[in-house]
């Protein structure tokens, strides 16, 4: 969800900075229930015959949906959707068109297409929507009718560009533009950063690097010797760095509270990854704690929470806990037992933290489990199994955990674990988690968007 940003915070889509990150396996699973027609009958009748005995929460009834498909009948809605003071804006994968709908109606409010073939997430602000499409241009459009205010290409005019999330910073844009290269490419083109004036978009600063954030005037960055520089958003000067230790060294960002920013340092010399806490102003290293890192963190109040191995090679992971302002470990319980190439997805709250773990078992056999353990000491409040492929979680306001399956959205009640309701995706897969604005989630997967009541 993307909401306006204002002088002090950078906006990007997700709202929160450092959304959780969730494995893309749309493809994946389109092969998978295109494979399941071609088999054996008894096979796929003994998977429709137990899918009938599940219990199944109560679907949730449509607000509105709107269908994004191409002539052919083909879904080709680009998520996530975007969310900005009751307009909600939908990406085509066809000719980069982008719509605004308004989001208690689903009423089309304007529809423009841009120039190249997929276009980036936007950023909204007061005035106008800012985009970047894959021909290495920036649009800038008209807020209330989707006119065009300005178009620039950067970078020039690129052999290809990746489309890129653009962000905004008060009166400033900014992107990364990120050219195609080959696999085998010894030497591809490093991205380059362009901050442009959001009023014309004539460029007031640019320099190679890789964009990670922006908050309170600050852009931080990846340069190409990987360290973390943050650049003030309207000049580029550097307000601090996090140099690497060598030439192998990375560091990354990601998540941000409480004037803390959390990330990873991933030496070259050992298996051994830090978890590094930083003032967000300073740049000043407030803690680090060595840790085999299995998931990207998830902040939930004043606790840090992490996946980790177990003590030997056949162990189930471990969960830890850390104080997000000092980085002592609070605790450390064991998670889920995970098969090589499986990842443990989590989404905290100030409850308490959510695992999700979806194990491929083979056609009809995938299982997901979800399991809750408490804040103070990691003891487990509740587990619930589904006969399921899954990927992708969020918690939404009303106590609601939204975890997204092959063909559905469930609802859970995130203090118990009961399923509530469940929203269907049709013959597509669901795919990332739903917005939630307004009293509404925004469910969108290839075929367009269905909005629900939450």
């Amino acid at each position: 969800m993307r909401s306006a940003g204002g002088q002090g915070a950078g906006t990007r889509p997700g709202g929160a900075h450092g959304a959780p990150w969730q494995p893309d396996r749309r493809q994946l699973l389109r092969w998978g229930a295109g494979a399941a027609g071609a088999l054996a009958v008894g096979g796929a009748l003994w998977g429709v015959d137990r899918a009938l005995e599940e219990e199944k929460p109560p679907l949730r009834e449509a607000l509105w949906t709107y269908p994004v498909v191409d002539s052919d009948g083909i879904g080709r809605c680009a998520h996530p959707v975007t969310h900005a003071d009751g307009v909600l804006y939908v990406r085509s994968e066809e000719n980069a068109v982008l719509h605004a709908l308004d989001a208690a109606s689903g009423r089309r409010r304007w529809r423009v297409r841009l120039s190249g073939s997929t276009a980036g997430e936007p950023a909204v602000t007061e005035r106008a929507v800012y985009t970047a499409s894959d021909d290495g241009a920036v649009h800038a459009l008209r807020r209330a009718d989707g006119g065009r205010l300005w178009r620039v290409r950067p970078g020039g005019r690129l052999r290809k560009a990746l489309p890129s999330t653009v962000w905004t910073s008060g009166s400033v844009v900014l992107v990364s533009i990120t050219p195609w290269s080959h696999e085998d490419e010894s030497d591809p083109a490093p991205p380059e950063l362009h901050a442009l004036d959001a009023a014309d978009g004539r460029t007031l600063w640019h320099t190679e690097a890789t964009l990670l954030s922006v908050r309170d005037g600050l852009a931080y960055v990846n340069p190409p010797d990987l360290g973390l520089v943050a650049l003030d958003v309207r000049t580029g000067t550097p307000r601090w760095t996090a140099p690497v230790r060598n030439s192998l060294d990375r560091r990354t960002l990601d998540l941000s509270g409480a004037g803390l920013l959390f990330g990873r340092t991933d030496p070259d010399d050992t298996a051994v990854t830090e978890l590094v806490a930083y003032d967000a102003r300073t740049g000043e290293v407030r803690w680090t704690a060595p840790t085999t890192y299995w998931s990207l963190p998830a902040l939930g109040g004043d606790t840090l929470y992490v996946i980790g191995p177990g003590e030997t090679r056949d162990d189930a992971r471990r969960l830890h806990a850390y104080d997000a302002a000092s980085g002592r470990r609070r605790w450390t319980v064991e998670a889920l037992a995970t098969s090589p190439g499986e990842e443990i997805l989590l989404s905290a709250g100030t409850e308490g933290v959510r695992l999700l773990l979806s194990a491929d078992g083979g056609l009809d056999d995938d299982q997901t489990t979800v399991r809750a353990h408490a804040a103070r000491d990691g003891r487990e409040l509740w587990s619930t199994e589904r006969t399921d492929s899954s990927y992708s979680l969020v918690t939404t306001p009303g106590n609601r955990l939204m975890v997204g399956y092959l063909f559905d959205w469930y609802a859970y009640d995130s203090r118990t674990g009961k399923p509530r309701w469940r929203v269907n995706t049709g013959e597509e897969s669901a795919a990332e988690a739903p917005v939630a604005a307004g009293g509404r989630l925004f469910c969108a997967n290839d075929m367009g968007v269905t909005a629900v009541r939450d």
